[in-house]
């Protein structure tokens, strides 16, 4: 005792004798550290939590076969591999969210596959190997993702378009393509992660189909924008279809990815055809089976 009193002395004599010198740099240390820590940690811990809740909301309402013990698994890829790319680990989750419902065995009747839903071709490409691994999946959407951020220079509302109609429907419409499914996907996931303002605005019909005069792509909010989820201004509107019908067909031919024929084999037509030979051939072309 008499040993720690002498030391205390010593060092209030002297205060600026290395030990004193070292515990001075310990205290303006802590006192830099904590209020950082304290600020962005509960951050970091309120969107945890909200991904958790998110996660074991969406578990409990479907019914699904998910443990916790997966949700909890499934929380740290997002947040490990979001953070990664640089990508808000609550965007990844609400994706998660809309497209499997946090389960990591969905599958689609398109076959998608996972936690994110990607495509065989897809996740080929993104080099996953194991759709059915929750890390692995994640892995190659939120490289995807990343790369629709960086290709669309971070507009939301046209990279997530891009991720639910793909690539090709966006380029054709110039934006967000007028489907009913993308607009609820694209509007659905912005207003989950607090982003309602970025929720592209409706000039077409309000009964959300699309109408045979009216509809058209729909332009992208410019509001309100923070730095983590900018947008850029889109272009000029894409051509308009002329019915639902014409529609569903060209959304049809987009997503099997046919290409377009321009060549026609001249074939010699007979002098005279029945009207039964002329129905057969008509209901032929519009299978698809004729030239």
């Amino acid at each position: 005792m008499d040993g720690a009193k002498a030391t205390i002395r010593r060092l209030e004599r002297d205060p600026l004798s290395p030990l004193a010198r070292h515990a001075l740099g310990l205290g303006v240390l802590l006192l830099t550290i904590v209020p950082a820590y304290a600020y962005f940690g509960s951050r970091t811990t309120q969107q945890e939590s909200e991904i958790m809740r998110m996660a074991r909301e969406t578990v409990e309402a479907t019914d699904s076969s998910v443990e916790i013990a997966e949700i909890v698994e499934i929380e740290a890829h997002i947040r490990e591999v979001a953070l990664r790319y640089e990508i808000q680990p609550i965007l990844v989750a609400a994706i998660v969210e809309a497209e499997s419902e946090f389960n990591p065995r969905a599958v689609s009747r398109r076959g998608a596959r996972g936690l994110m839903q990607l495509m065989p071709g897809t996740a080929s490409s993104l080099r996953v190997s194991d759709t059915f691994d929750p890390y692995e999946n994640i892995e190659g959407g939120v490289r995807h993702l990343r790369q629709l951020m960086d290709r669309y220079h971070g507009n939301l509302p046209v990279v997530l378009a891009a991720y639910n109609a793909g690539e090709q429907a966006v380029r054709v419409y110039g934006g967000v393509p007028p489907y009913r499914e993308t607009r609820r996907y694209v509007s659905r996931i912005l207003r989950r992660i607090g982003r309602p303002d970025l929720v592209p605005h409706r000039v077409s019909s309000v009964n959300d189909r699309v109408s045979s005069v009216n509809a058209t792509v729909i332009p992208v909010a410019t509001s309100r924008i923070d730095p983590g989820f900018a947008l850029f201004s889109p272009p000029s509107l894409g051509p308009t279809p002329s019915s639902p019908r014409t529609a569903w067909a060209e959304r049809q031919a987009l997503e099997h990815q046919v290409p377009a024929k321009t060549e026609r084999k001249a074939v010699a037509a007979p002098a005279e055809q029945s009207a039964g030979a002329r129905e057969q051939s008509w209901s032929s072309r519009a299978n698809g089976q004729g030239p």
